[in-house]
């Protein structure tokens, strides 16, 4: 009888065994279903992301994750995107919870450039910290980490930079009331040479020339090289280390033809003696400074507003043909360097490099990032300049960058900036061979027209670099040809305005994705509505959350512009349109629409414009005006559009 029972028993547990393995596999098929559901959705998500379409990315991420939470990918996908958005607050939230869901060195990496693209520089320096421990960083990363691991602590406390890419300004690090220009180093790359004023404007004392020698990681600034050196911050150039003859530009001396001249310096009997004029063929009665020869000291590049310039300071060379009896360099009449050079501005700081092809220049009118740049000009066999290209991020930045000088042993480039505008113009210096790479550059030109007339119109132009979390912007205005030209960094977005009183403005954005040049820009024909009634402009500058009528920080300029425009035009009353592509529910499209357009009118009603002003309708995906077949026709669907009623 207890047998009988064992025996039920055991039969019993064999089936509840039975039903639980059924269970499980059941479950685990389930499981790899889903996976592989996900994983074909993240690669039409990857796909977008290719294609830019960023809304069908996060649309599918944001489906990923509502089922799979813990999907990595969906999280590093949707980091990307706000990346590329320059949404620097929601990809460091992705980046985050991919590192919670299983830490990866590249996560690391990207949460340290995220927080220093947002400024947060003591996060982005711990990250970093974190990031240096791997073993595999790859070598051009290496550097570019140093560099930006020194510039995270120069920010933090600018008395203790353990960088190269940044010169201390004296020894003790004491005085901080003082400018920095014009590093050159010697032909052996052991010393450099600087020239340092002070910014105390109870001092009017020119500034002197200093020697700085470099040791493992920082620079020792020494005294001056003779204290009779006394000069101007306009530059210096070494002849060479075997002639012992140092060229400079020193202003309002008593020998003097000009208000700054060049000057010369020999190193005789262990000291520097006393500074000469360079002579009459060079130096005019007016203004020559920043002298740079080329590597076989036969040519001379300098900066002049002598009679012939085309513009307010041009560059221009001068041959030296040998020393006379007395000393004296001996030199042929200067040149102009041309009209592809020299503008109606200001070109300075010319250095001619060791191939005798690239001239190094700044200029504060070819189109740059904004203020100064610094440019290269390529040069031909007869000297003729061929090309003029922009040096490009991170070099050029939208401050001011006044010289670039380099070294023929140590491959460094030293240049001059204010882009730690808080501590003035200081020396900063990245590696030719294996450091940081400059971006190329791109080249809009902007051509504005009436769009009844189709007159060419001076209007002012804006444009304004999204990733960078200031308030500063190129602002020019068209010529008489109502064009205007602009240097862009590449794959980055960029939002640029038109305006001029009389006429709807004009807003767009873009993201340059090749390189150009000034004489092949991108071309934008611009045409301006006159104001009257029924005239309409379509913004696409405003931005939402996804499937949300909540308005994202990216919109302030746009909307700004807006305000700006309802403001000087008082007595208009405008309608706030809003429209989508047909991708979803067309019902859900016109809800959405309607309330994202209202979103917009309380927006203006906060900033000072009169609601009885203001009308707000949603029309979905009713009124396109391309294609809804493709990306790019989708993307100029879905945008809010503003239409003047009286």
């Amino acid at each position: 009888m207890k047998k009988v029972i064992f025996e039920k028993s055991k039969a019993k547990s064999m089936l509840k065994l039975f039903f639980a393995l059924v269970l499980l596999l059941s479950t685990v098929n389930v499981h790899a279903q889903s996976n592989k559901k996900a994983d074909d959705l993240i690669n039409d998500a990857k796909k977008y992301l290719t294609e830019r379409n960023y809304t069908g990315a996060i649309k599918i991420c944001n489906q990923i994750l509502k089922t799979h939470p813990e999907f990595k990918d969906a999280h590093l996908v949707l980091a990307d995107v706000y990346n590329s958005l320059d949404s620097v607050d929601l990809e460091i939230l992705h980046l985050n919870k991919a590192g919670e869901i299983g830490r990866e060195w590249e996560v690391v990496f990207k949460l340290g450039e995220a927080y220093f693209k947002k400024g947060d520089i003591p996060e982005a320096l711990r990250y970093y910290n974190i990031y240096s421990a791997n073993k595999y960083i790859p070598e051009k990363r290496q550097f570019l980490l140093a560099c930006k691991m020194a510039s995270c602590r120069f920010t933090i406390n600018s008395l203790n930079n353990l960088g190269q890419n940044h010169l201390p300004k004296n020894g003790n690090r004491s005085n901080l009331n003082t400018d920095e220009y014009w590093p050159t180093p010697s032909a052996d790359g052991k010393r450099l040479v600087f020239s340092r004023i002070s910014k105390d404007t109870e001092q009017s004392k020119p500034g002197k020339m200093y020697l700085s020698v470099p040791d493992s990681t920082l620079w020792d600034i020494t005294k001056p090289p003779s204290d009779t050196v006394e000069f101007d911050n306009l530059g210096v150039q070494i002849l060479s280390d075997e002639t012992k003859i140092l060229f400079f530009t020193a202003c309002n001396r008593q020998d003097g033809l000009g208000d700054c001249d060049i000057y010369f310096v020999r190193f005789e009997n262990g000291k520097w003696g006393n500074p000469t004029n360079a002579g009459t063929t060079l130096n005019s009665g007016l203004h020559e400074s920043q002298p740079s020869f080329s590597p076989e000291n036969r040519m001379l590049y300098f900066t002049s507003n002598r009679t012939g310039s085309k513009g307010k300071l041009d560059i221009w060379k001068a041959e030296l043909t040998g020393f006379g009896e007395n000393g004296m360099p001996q030199w042929k009449q200067p040149l102009n360097l041309g009209s592809f050079v020299n503008t109606s501005g200001n070109e300075t700081s010319p250095l001619i490099a060791t191939n005798n092809r690239d001239l190094y220049f700044v200029s504060d009118v070819l189109p740059g990032m904004g203020g100064k740049d610094l440019f290269v000009a390529q040069l031909g066999e007869s000297g003729n300049i061929s090309e003029v290209k922009n040096l490009g991020y991170p070099v050029n930045t939208h401050n001011d960058e006044f010289e670039i000088t380099m070294s023929s042993i140590g491959g460094t480039a030293y240049f001059a900036s204010s882009r730690l505008t808080e501590k003035g113009t200081e020396i900063f210096a990245f590696n030719l061979d294996r450091g940081i790479e400059t971006t190329p550059v791109a080249y809009a030109r902007a051509k504005v027209r009436d769009m009844k007339t189709k007159q060419p119109l001076s209007a002012a132009v804006k444009l304004e670099n999204q990733s960078l979390k200031t308030n500063q912007f190129q602002a020019v205005q068209t010529d008489n040809n109502g064009e205007a030209m602009f240097c862009l960094q590449l794959k980055r977005n960029y939002m640029f305005s038109v305006s001029e009183p009389g006429y709807l403005f004009f807003s767009n954005n873009m993201q340059p994705e090749e390189a150009n040049s000034m004489r092949e820009p991108v071309v934008l024909d611009i045409e301006l509505q006159p104001i009257e009634i029924g005239a309409e402009v379509q913004l696409y500058n405003i931005y939402f959350e996804t499937d949300s009528f909540r308005i994202l920080p990216q919109s302030e300029p746009e909307l700004q512009y807006l305000v700006a425009f309802l403001k000087n035009n008082a007595k208009l009353k405008v309608e706030i349109q809003g429209h989508t592509d047909s991708s979803g529910n067309p019902e859900n499209n016109m809800k959405l629409s309607g309330q994202r357009s209202k979103s917009v009118v309380d927006y203006l009603v906060k900033n000072g414009i009169e609601l009885n002003r203001l009308k707000f309708s949603g029309y979905g995906d009713r009124i396109p005006i391309a294609s809804n077949e493709t990306a790019e026709g989708r993307t100029l669907n879905r945008r809010t559009t503003i239409k003047i009623l009286e």
